[in-house]
């Protein structure tokens, strides 16, 4: 049986396709709530020393890198890819960079839920990775995810949000917050506590 805690020990991060484009085209004035948790996530990458792989997809040219509001929050050590392939692991360059992370559990975020996100979730399952879906850091041009939420869920991937992924692995009140951990190691970066996070709508509520 998989362990049923989270430890950074056995976890890395992959975003998928954050990009302007999608950013600006689908989620123009609605993209705070989503921006805000993806700050906090790449932060936790550092706080926690999380491998961080983020994807783009083709034509970058177009669809741009990360927008320069996350830039400032993407690890040193984190690893950026291009794809072609929906399903992040048909690329064989990512599939090896994921097999090189050695870590067992895959906490995803990114773009589009029912596209990218889902067919990568897939890969990664049958891949035999255990996926952490951070339901409240994805986003699509579709209003109505929710069929590819519990497709991904139903294939045994586990709900879960950043917030609770962030006390999941700071584990107990005696620890120090992720947000003043990354201020000792980043003085420059700035986050808000979860509990301060514009409010997300659950598209499953």
């Amino acid at each position: 049986m998989a362990a049923l805690a989270t430890w950074p020990e056995s976890l890395a991060l992959l975003v998928i396709d954050v990009q302007p484009y999608f950013l600006e085209g689908w989620m123009a004035g609605e993209s705070e709530p989503l921006l805000a948790r993806l700050e906090y996530l790449l932060g936790l990458t550092a706080v926690y020393d999380l491998p961080c792989l983020a994807t783009f997809e083709e034509p970058v040219a177009v669809k741009g890198w990360l927008p320069e509001r996350l830039e400032r929050f993407f690890p040193a050590h984190g690893e950026r890819h291009r794809k072609d392939t929906f399903n992040c692991c048909a690329e064989p360059a990512i599939a090896a960079a994921i097999e090189r992370l050695d870590r067992p559990r895959i906490a995803v975020a990114g773009a589009e839920t029912d596209v990218c996100v889902l067919q990568s979730v897939l890969g990664l399952l049958e891949a035999g990775r255990e996926v952490l879906l951070l339901e409240d850091a994805l986003f699509s041009s579709e209003p109505n995810v929710g069929p590819a939420l519990r497709r991904m869920e139903a294939a045994g991937a586990i709900p879960t949000t950043v917030k609770t992924l962030a006390y999941e692995l700071r584990r107990a009140v005696s620890s120090p917050r992720p947000d003043d951990a990354l201020r000792g190691r980043r003085p420059e970066l700035d986050l808000p506590r979860p509990e301060a996070f514009p409010d997300w709508k659950d598209p499953l509520a």
